[in-house]
């Protein structure tokens, strides 16, 4: 144990040095979360929701439910119909919290903020109070907040009514207040600008990810990272939202104060879910997005790094990944300090093509040539000298707008992925 608190501690002094002082995150004003609210509508039903921030949640209902790992939606629905709706509380979250739970969670703490709820019943009525009516009269408005597990980053939900032979289904997906992600960092407009430039037709879009490197390139820009096996073709935030409610979640920048917490949970095997990625490169830039799905702690997770391409496919962006599976941490030459991938990458390419078919947003997939096939005796590594086996395909998911079923899902007949067993 003290020696791998050794190596980790001089990785952290590392990124410090690099890096100076930390960056202060702003938070927005509690009081005003109402004013950031997104408003969907689906026939006469119109539906406003905002995530609330910890810092939100502490203000506006004067308990701090993060530390307990809850996270309130405020939601305001109005019903323009004849008839009436009922709210369907588990497709916002599968297992959202009861008002009662919420006040068991916090039955030994005295509220200043809420003085008329100093037993256990009185605070049950108060979340009570406080928790959206889940019956919408015809002709009429409710709101109110339903309590959610907490999602660091950004959260997907969907506000499903039901009523008399109608339903009707909204999706949400949005920015959690004073969460420092690194995408933010990028400029998603001029690179959409410069890819309107060229489209492309499905059979070109083939033989252009064929062409592609390999593999991104590592710290040095130079050497082959981890081999580009994935692609997405659709609206960036639609294939976010789709992973969201798969499990995955964003990653924080690099700054003293998420190191210090990767190195907490890696040491103590405490979980953080937006631990920071290291970068690899493509088209000149690191990656523009990251993602990770994470198991009981920072050293276990599926990792995911996605960058836009310089071209759309039919009017629709396309995002060249690399995604593989970590499964533990390493001594490394060139970063200090590593996560060590599954060799099997194609095993993580085929959990994501699973999630996606899982999250019902996928309307095609195919699998193209590019990688190239690397058995046991390949010799082929990647950039932190990690081997890897995989029979050399690319994944390519098509993202829909509208809900899939997989029975519905075309598959295109191009390449055909072999089996995620290691060949000699």
């Amino acid at each position: 144990m003290l020696v791998k608190v050794s190596f980790w501690l001089l990785y952290v002094a590392s990124l410090i040095l690099l890096e100076g002082c930390s960056a202060v995150i702003p938070e927005d004003d509690p009081t005003n979360f109402k004013d950031r609210a997104v408003t969907r509508a689906s026939g006469g039903v119109q539906v406003r929701s905002a995530v609330l921030s910890p810092e939100e949640s502490l203000y506006n209902l004067g308990y701090p439910l993060a530390t307990k790992d809850i996270q309130p939606i405020w939601v305001e629905i109005k019903n323009d119909e004849s008839t009436s709706f009922f709210l369907m509380l588990i497709n916002v979250d599968a297992n959202y919290f009861s008002p009662s739970e919420v006040a068991w969670k916090f039955r030994s703490y005295e509220s200043p903020d809420v003085p008329k709820a100093n037993t256990l019943a009185q605070r049950a009525d108060y979340f009570y109070e406080k928790h959206i009516p889940v019956r919408i009269p015809a002709r009429s408005s409710v709101s109110g907040f339903v309590y959610t597990n907490l999602d660091p980053g950004r959260k997907a939900y969907t506000i499903e009514v039901m009523g008399r032979n109608e339903v009707r289904s909204l999706d949400f997906f949005q920015a959690v207040p004073g969460f420092e992600a690194d995408y933010q960092r990028v400029d998603f407009r001029s690179l959409h600008a410069s890819a309107d430039r060229r489209d492309l037709s499905l059979n070109e879009l083939r033989r252009y990810l064929e062409k592609l490197p390999c593999c991104a390139s590592g710290g040095d820009r130079r050497t082959d990272g981890d081999p580009l096996n994935l692609v997405f073709v659709g609206e960036g935030r639609k294939i976010m939202a789709a992973l969201a409610r798969r499990g995955w979640d964003l990653t924080e920048t690099t700054r003293a104060s998420s190191v210090g917490r990767m190195v907490a949970s890696s040491v103590f095997k405490s979980q953080y879910r937006t631990s920071p990625i290291s970068p690899l490169f493509l088209f000149g830039r690191e990656q523009d997005i990251a993602l990770q799905k994470v198991r009981r702690n920072v050293d276990e997770r599926n990792h995911m790094r996605i960058w836009r391409a310089p071209l759309n496919m039919n009017g629709e962006p396309v995002w060249v990944g690399q995604v593989s599976r970590d499964i533990g941490v390493k001594l490394s030459g060139v970063t200090v300090v590593t996560h060590k991938i599954d060799p099997l990458v194609d095993e993580a390419r085929l959990y994501v093509t699973l999630d996606m078919i899982a999250s019902r947003s996928l309307r095609a997939l195919g699998h193209v040539s590019g990688v190239g096939p690397a058995g046991r005796g390949s010799g082929r590594v990647n950039y932190t000298r990690d081997p890897y086996y995989t029979d050399g395909n690319r994944v390519v998911l098509f993202v829909s707008s509208d809900r899939v079923l997989t029975k519905d899902i075309k598959y295109l007949e191009w390449e055909e992925p072999q089996s995620s067993r290691p060949r000699n």
